[in-house]
């Protein structure tokens, strides 16, 4: 016959591995070990929060610079996987004999350098034994933080992190039986965070170093990467630190109010402004000929007046290619009022002097096409009604922190462009009206 369960043994967790707290009542003897249990409650659950909600990384500050051979590490404030604070309130500057060598055979010219969470026992005191001798202890455990250096691949400071989540096509319908759901799918957010892991391997072996103020215990196994930095040896054999990329290698931490901002584009160059007149509206003939520019006899080409435009940030000059742009010219067929388009020949996009980034580009069209089939004789425009449309295709168009220009126009506004997406194409339409003196 089965023995009944104690009450003990109807735990469900009875290493009291979710996590053990005080429960106090009167008469209850506190003891060192009361206080331990409750001490280590509150910090497990808070490390367990950290690193569950926030993930890891740097929340914010550490800049890393160099001079003389020394590097300087800023204030700053990093969670590390464990969900640990690495907390520096000052300035600090360290030299190549301050730093842990996690791989000292390694010989290479690209370094990363990393913050760790490390303990200081301080305040010693003097605790008589019950023989009548006495032990050391301390008042305090100091939370601090260390630095160490890895030898990586050169290649490695320039890499971005990889998307960790990862999506797969739904299975079945979710939750509401919905064809489409919103970004992400809430199947695949499901199955991502169903199998998410965090660092369960945070309680050691640590590794314990000596320095002149005394011992320190550092998790080398748990490091924030902060920057690339080299070594650089000398003919006398010392060794000074030059700072490199301070973002390669950086994992970063996002704040809420962050990703809000990120999901509004505010990361996003955008069109601000365009210098042709009659965005979705009605322009004069004499108008749209005089945006081409002053006129001019047989020149070759015509940097034009006013069909250009202005990015909220710099882009890449090297991307603003003839394939950027595109002007149509629609007029109505006479016979089966049919509407034909004609496209303006663009010969090139002038960025002015020469730099590889710049805030404004201007459409160069041709001369013969100007001289002839706008201002010629018998045109188009001659017609009624005529309208023209202008294209910029801002995923061509790459912006000075290498993203795509986010150039959907927006209602009746002709900038700032953008839906808060990367890329897109602006287009401008308006009516030209018919030209004076053409005849019916």
């Amino acid at each position: 016959m089965d023995k009944p369960a104690t009450k003990a043994e109807c735990c469900s967790d009875l290493e009291n591995e979710s996590g053990c707290r005080n429960n106090y009542f009167d008469g209850k003897r506190l003891s060192t070990d009361s206080f331990r249990v409750e001490q280590r409650y509150h910090r497990e659950r808070r490390h367990l929060l950290n690193r569950a909600v926030f993930g890891w990384g740097v929340v914010y500050g550490f800049p890393v610079s160099g001079k003389d051979g020394r590097l300087t590490i800023g204030p700053g404030l990093a969670l590390d996987e464990c969900g640990r604070e690495l907390l520096q309130v000052k300035e600090q500057p360290v030299g190549f004999d301050d730093l842990i060598p996690l791989d000292p055979e390694k010989e290479g010219t690209c370094w990363l350098l990393s913050a760790h969470y490390a303990e200081q026992l301080t305040g010693p005191v003097k605790i008589p034994d019950s023989c009548g001798c006495e032990h050391e202890e301390f008042e305090r455990t100091c939370e601090t933080v260390r630095y160490s250096l890895q030898c990586v691949r050169c290649e490695k400071c320039c890499c971005k992190f990889e998307c960790e989540l990862q999506c797969d096509c739904p299975r079945e319908p979710c939750c509401d039986g919905a064809d489409t759901h919103g970004r992400g799918g809430c199947r695949c957010l499901c199955d991502d965070l169903t199998g998410l892991k965090l660092a369960d391997d945070c309680s050691g072996p640590w590794r314990e170093i000596e320095e002149p103020c005394g011992r320190v215990r550092v998790d080398v196994r748990h490091g924030v990467p902060l920057a690339c930095v080299k070594v650089v040896t000398d003919a006398y054999g010392h060794k000074s630190l030059n700072a490199d990329d301070a973002c390669g290698l950086r994992r970063l931490v996002k704040r809420n109010d962050l990703l809000f901002d990120l999901i509004r584009g505010c990361d996003l160059t955008r069109i601000s402004k365009i210098g042709w007149k009659g965005h979705r509206g009605e322009v004069s003939f004499e108008d749209f000929s005089a945006a081409f520019g002053p006129e001019g006899y047989k020149k070759k080409e015509y940097v034009t007046r006013d069909f250009w435009v202005e990015f909220s940030r710099p882009v890449q000059s090297k991307t603003l290619r003839l394939d950027c742009f595109a002007m149509t010219i629609m007029s109505r067929e006479r016979e089966g009022g049919w509407w034909q388009t004609f496209r303006v020949p663009i010969v090139r996009v002038d960025t002015g002097p020469d730099n590889p980034l710049v805030r404004r580009a201007t459409i160069v069209v041709g001369g013969r096409w100007l001289e002839d089939a706008v201002r010629g004789t018998e045109t188009v425009f001659h017609d009624s009604p005529t309208y023209v449309e202008i294209e910029v295709r801002g995923d061509f168009i790459v912006d000075c922190n290498g993203q795509a220009v986010d150039a959907n126009a927006v209602g009746l506004s002709p900038g700032p462009t953008g839906n808060g997406t990367p890329g897109g194409t602006f287009i401008s339409t308006f009516r030209v009206a018919r030209a004076e003196g053409a005849q019916s």
